[in-house]
């Protein structure tokens, strides 16, 4: 009797653990075909800039007046210039919006507030050798999937 209760019991673990592991596997099979193929897009859209870092993210929907947003620290060093570029994915009827600050001052993004315009990229050049923050978000709060990259332009006289 207590063999047979030991099968059984093994036999249910047997099971939790295939299902669980199932999820997952699915879970994260989705995540990364957003974030992976996304990324391919964008890079492919860096020009001739050299591909440094890449941010992927999936966001659900919010609240318009404050929406979702997730943030990346990254070093950025002086006398340097940099490209980000973002997308949405194409399902995505949001604008997606890359911001780039540290905590005292906020150094631009993709998109023009007068008219509501996102653009695919911004520059920036570096004057200061820090940790930057990168805050990616969709405008309507809206969920989707969204891919920045980080390239390196070029070298400049940062006196």
């Amino acid at each position: 009797m207590i063999i047979e209760n030991r099968n059984i019991f093994l036999a249910i673990k047997l099971i939790l653990f295939v299902v669980i592991t199932g999820f997952v596997a699915r879970t994260n099979k989705v995540q990364a075909q957003c974030g992976m193929a996304l990324k391919d897009v964008v890079l492919q859209e860096i020009g001739e800039a050299t591909y440094l870092k890449d941010f992927r993210v999936r966001l659900e929907e919010g609240n318009p007046k404050k929406p979702p947003a997730k943030e990346f620290a990254i070093l950025l060093n002086k006398g340097t210039s940099y490209r980000f570029n973002i997308k949405a994915d194409k399902d995505c009827k949001d604008q997606v919006i890359l911001k780039l600050y540290d905590f005292n001052h906020f150094y631009g993004y993709n998109y023009d507030p007068a008219d509501g315009t996102t653009y695919d990229y911004f520059e920036f050049s570096c004057t200061k050798t820090q940790v930057y923050y990168l805050s990616i978000s969709f405008a309507e709060a809206n969920s989707g999937c969204a891919a920045a990259i980080v390239s390196f332009v070029g070298n400049y006289n940062a006196n």
